[in-house]
C-alpha cells in the first residue's frame, strides 16, 4: 500500500496497514510499545532501547481527529517510519564510521539568537543563527522560516570544517524543530543520520558556549542551563530573563514568537 505520510488524516484502511508493520518491526526488536493514558491513542512506539533505532523515535497513532474524518499520526522522524513500512531493516544497519553529533542550544531561551554545536567527541565548534532570524522582522524574521535556512548552512560550514563526507562520518543529531531541515538536508546529501538524544561533552560544552555568547552580546550573565534547572522554576528563569531584556536590550528578545504576541511577554 503506498501512503502518503505528508497528509493530515489517515484512513483506518491505512492506519492498519502501518499499525500491521509496525508490529512488524517490533518482533525484529527494533521498536517497542509504550503504554499511555490517552483515550484518543490508538498505538504508540519507540525505537528499542538497545536497537539500531534509538529510543528518542516515536510513533502515535490516534483515533479520529476532531472533524472525525479519520485517524491522525504524529512521528518524530518520518524516514524511519517510511522504512518500517517498507521493511527495508537493512537500512538501519549502522556504517561502521565515526561519528559527528549535532545540537542546538537557545531555541528557549526568550534573549538572543540560537547557536548549533557539532563534535567528533574531542573538539566542538559552533556558530549562531542571530536573533534577527527569531525576531519580527519582514526580511528574515520566524514567520519566513529562514532561521531553518541559516541553522543548516552554518552546519554544513562547520561540517566541512571537521573534513566531513557521507563515506568518512555518520551523522547523530538532536531531535530538535530546528534540526528538521538540516536533518533531511544531510540525508539528501547522503549522509547516515541519526536521530538519538544528544548527551555528554557536546551537550555540555555547547551550554557553556551558549552562556558565553549571551554574556557577550548582552553585557549580562543571566543564561540559564533548563537542564540544570528543576522544571518548576524554568518559567520564573525564563520571564527574569525576559523581563531583563525588556529594559536593558529589547532589540535582542526573540519577538516573533507567537507567545510573545500572545501577550505571554514576561509583564
Amino acid at each position: 500500500m503506498q501512503i502518503n505520510l505528508s497528509q493530515r488524516v489517515f484512513s483506518r484502511e491505512e492506519t492498519d496497514f502501518i499499525q500491521a508493520k509496525l508490529a512488524r518491526a517490533y518482533e525484529k526488536g527494533l521498536i517497542v510499545p509504550k503504554t499511555e493514558k490517552n483515550s484518543s491513542l490508538k498505538v504508540s512506539y519507540c525505537g528499542a532501547e538497545e536497537g539500531v533505532i534509538t529510543p528518542k523515535w516515536n510513533i502515535k497513532i490516534y483515533r479520529y481527529n476532531s472533524k472525525k474524518e479519520g485517524h491522525s499520526l504524529a512521528c518524530i522522524d518520518m524516514y524511519i517510519l517510511e522504512k518500517l513500512l517498507e521493511e527495508d531493516y537493512e537500512s538501519f544497519v549502522l556504517p561502521n564510521l565515526p561519528v559527528l553529533q549535532i545540537d542546538d542550544a537557545g531555541w528557549g531561551f526568550p534573549l538572543c539568537g540560537v547557536m548549533v554545536g557539532i563534535s567528533d567527541e574531542k573538539n566542538v565548534l559552533s556558530a549562531v543563527v542571530p536573533v534577527n532570524y527569531f525576531r519580527d522582522d519582514p526580511e528574515v524574521g520566524i514567520q519566513t522560516r529562514k532561521y531553518l535556512v541559516k541553522y543548516t548552512g552554518l552546519a554544513l560550514q562547520i561540517l566541512a570544517q571537521f573534513k566531513a563526507a557521507p563515506n568518512t562520518h555518520r551523522i547523530e543529531i538532536c531531535t530538535g524543530h530546528i534540526n528538521q531541515m538540516l536533518r533531511e538536508n544531510l540525508r539528501n546529501i547522503g549522509y547516515d543520520v541519526r536521530v538519538v538524544e544528544i548527551k555528554g561533552m557536546l551537550q555540555n560544552r555547547l551550554e557553556e558556549l551558549f552562556k558565553e555568547y549571551v554574556a557577550e552580546d548582552i553585557g549580562a550573565n543571566i543564561y540559564y542551563d533548563p537542564k540544570a534547572v528543576d522544571k518548576s522554576e524554568i518559567p520564573k528563569k525564563y520571564y527574569e530573563c525576559l523581563r531583563y531584556g525588556k529594559k536593558h536590550c529589547p532589540d535582542k528578545i526573540k519577538n516573533g514568537w507567537a507567545s510573545m504576541k500572545n501577550g505571554n511577554n514576561g509583564q
